[in-house]
């Protein structure tokens, strides 16, 4: 069998199916081999079989007895690998709570340990749960001192990602010229890391910011960037979200039969990968084109999917927006009555929340 130097080379040069392919028959018990596969796994956005993977790997990950302190490290480092790495997935799947917990958790070993990269990849993941949480000020203090060590280390893709992160924040705080130019640095760092992937999610970032402040052109031709990117990639969750991105601006801007089919496309990719949160976002755009159109039993029919899909997850914004476009459409179906109910709850937890979601109705 190969090194696993060569799989994660594989890896560092975005070919996470090549990984799959070559280890497709694999059935040892080298927890390394496991962890290269959940990363390619993760790479193409299957995150459930990826933490399937890494758990498999965990289980693996045995400290010898009478250890060296050089293989007592090497068991550490490994550890923190595959929280890391699971913390990820679970955030991306809309479980926050838990992607808080398990890099909380690195985060005490390897600041107990000085492992100091570590401590500060846990604390992104632990300030991108909080994000996602809609913690938003805590989120931006821990992103903030990742910054830092970022900048003191000349760690170009990492300050790309965080500026990233913050033009995120900036967003749901409608801080919309900040998040710009967030964005703006974001593409700007990544292009002189020549980290093409960082860059193709710096201009998701831009395209989706630039859609909520009303630069409809800005979010179309944005989202065109990243899809070429894409297109030559493994990437199916970089596909979808750039899909439904663009199906979200093309809905904006009354192409709906154009947005419908690319709701169609990232419906597709999503079920894929099996990212039901992010599928919940489809199922919420189709809606509101179909609303548009005057299809108010389809649309009520894909909202309730929405509902469903979003109710298993932390992601409060998607099931604030889902809640609001309910409100609406029960209210154009008749029931003023159970839409003011739906709309009253619904606000009152945005601003419990501190989210800005009910002044998204133009969008």
């Amino acid at each position: 069998m190969r090194p696993v130097s060569f799989y994660e080379e594989l890896l560092d040069s975005n070919q996470p199916l090549k990984v799959l392919e070559d280890l497709a028959s694999y059935r040892g018990k080298d927890a390394k081999i496991y962890f290269v596969l959940a990363e390619a796994r993760r790479m193409l956005g299957h995150f459930e079989k990826a933490i399937e993977l890494y758990s498999k790997a965990a289980s693996y990950n045995k400290l010898p007895s009478g250890a060296t302190p050089e293989e007592a490290e090497e068991f550490l480092l490994l550890k923190l690998d595959l929280s890391l790495a699971m913390a990820k997935c679970y955030r991306t799947l809309g479980i926050a709570q838990t992607a808080y917990d398990v890099a909380s958790e690195a985060f005490d070993i390897a600041e107990k340990q000085q492992f100091l990269d570590y401590a500060m990849t846990a604390l992104q993941e632990m300030g991108m749960a909080l994000r996602a949480l809609g913690k938003l000020e805590e989120a931006s203090s821990l992103l903030n001192e990742v910054l830092s060590y970022y900048e003191s280390e000349k760690d170009l893709p990492g300050q790309a990602f965080i500026y990233w992160a913050l033009g995120g924040i900036c967003r749901l705080q409608g801080r919309f010229k900040e998040g710009v130019n967030y964005f703006k640095l974001s593409i700007k760092l990544a292009r002189r890391a020549k980290d093409e992937m960082s860059e193709a999610y710096g201009y998701c970032g831009l395209a989706g910011i630039s859609r909520i402040a009303g630069d409809i052109k800005g979010c179309v031709d944005n989202y065109v960037k990243a899809e070429k990117i894409f297109k030559n990639t493994d990437d199916i969750f970089g596909k979808a979200y750039t899909n439904c991105g663009m199906a979200n601006g093309l809905r904006q801007l009354g192409k709906y039969d154009e947005a419908l089919k690319r709701y169609k496309r990232a419906d597709a990719l999503y079920t894929a990968i099996n990212d039901t949160v992010d599928l919940g976002f489809v199922k919420w755009g189709k809606a509101d084109a179909l609303k548009r159109k005057n299809k108010l039993a389809e649309a009520l029919s894909e909202l309730k999917e929405a509902k469903e899909l979003f109710a298993a997850s932390d992601e409060i914004r998607g099931q604030l927006l889902t809640e609001f476009s309910l409100a609406q459409l029960i209210y154009a179906l008749g029931d003023a009555k159970q839409a003011k109910e739906i709309y009253d709850a619904a606000l009152e937890r945005a601003r419990k929340e501190g989210l800005y979601t009910y002044m998204e109705s133009y969008t």
